[in-house]
């Protein structure tokens, strides 16, 4: 009895691996996103261009 239920057993699983491994690859569906370009940081330490007025300077003080 054990035999013959330890041979369907193994029969059961070969047949399961047998279809498992025989199944057709279902493709999946590929969102394809366009790369984002980044940006970048801007500079906080810009220097002031050259044509541009110079800041009015304090009066000396009294």
């Amino acid at each position: 009895m054990k035999k013959a239920l330890l041979i369907a057993l193994l029969a059961m699983m070969l047949i399961s691996v047998v279809l498992t491994a025989c199944k057709p690859k279902v493709e999946e569906a590929v969102d394809e996103v366009a790369p984002v370009e980044e940006v970048a940081p801007a500079d906080t330490m810009v220097a002031p261009a050259a044509d541009a007025p110079a800041a009015p300077v304090a009066p000396a003080g009294k």
